[in-house]
């Protein structure tokens, strides 16, 4: 276990030479050339079962980067990736249904650390929200954007075909246009309307509904 060749490396560590054993049951010293430049004494054993990868600096590294993604933990882009979560993966919010309810999902080294999302998409331009940009897929790397309401709107609109009283259509613009009616009127076929003041419900249009385009 303690026997390490010249110019052997673990993690940042290149191996240089040993040191004097300090007698029997002490664990054998060496000294070890970061790649930062330093040098260090550390444990043969410590090294090669990868508990020490540096002479420190990298340890100093995570924590200066945790350090500037913690002061963002009340900022719009801790806010965009708790509400991320929150709709793939609790069941109890009322979001889930639309999106983890529909099998979206996120990678995981998203759902256990902001910095590496927050690394990815850096920050978040006023007025824009997360934006997957292929609809058919989770949230992941090259997936994702900040992106403007329009940018969102126009995104989802052509993720779909229209399929509206047996027509069908490339946008909901279009099968408006082709009835006559507004786009919201289509968005409420498809979907159906809440009435809050009243409490009810108005369900979607038989025959009106959407399929992903991919």
């Amino acid at each position: 276990m303690n026997r390490v060749l010249p110019g052997e490396r673990y993690g940042r560590l290149a191996f240089v030479q040993m040191q004097p054993s300090r007698g029997a049951g002490k664990p054998r010293l060496a000294i070890w050339l970061c790649d930062c430049g330093a040098e260090k004494s550390i444990a043969v054993t410590r090294v090669k079962n990868g508990y020490s990868q540096s002479c420190g600096c990298l340890g100093a590294a995570v924590a200066s980067a945790s350090s500037r993604t913690h002061g963002l933990r009340y900022s719009r882009e801790y806010t965009s990736w708790t509400a991320m979560k929150a709709r793939c993966l609790n069941p109890n919010t009322k979001d889930y249904p639309r999106w983890g309810g529909r099998g979206v999902t996120i990678c995981a080294e998203w759902v256990s650390s902001f910095d590496a999302f927050y690394a990815h998409l850096g920050p978040r331009p006023k007025n824009t929200s997360l934006d997957r940009i292929d609809n058919t897929k989770g949230y992941e790397p090259g997936n994702v954007r900040w992106a403007t309401p329009s940018e969102q709107q126009r995104n989802r609109a052509t993720a779909y075909r229209w399929h509206i009283n047996g027509v069908e259509f490339e946008t909901h613009s279009e099968a408006a246009n082709h009835f006559d009616v507004s786009e919201h009127t289509i968005w409420r076929w498809v979907n159906g309307q809440r009435d809050n003041r009243r409490n009810s419900f108005t369900a979607p249009k038989e025959n009106c509904y959407v399929v992903p385009r991919y």
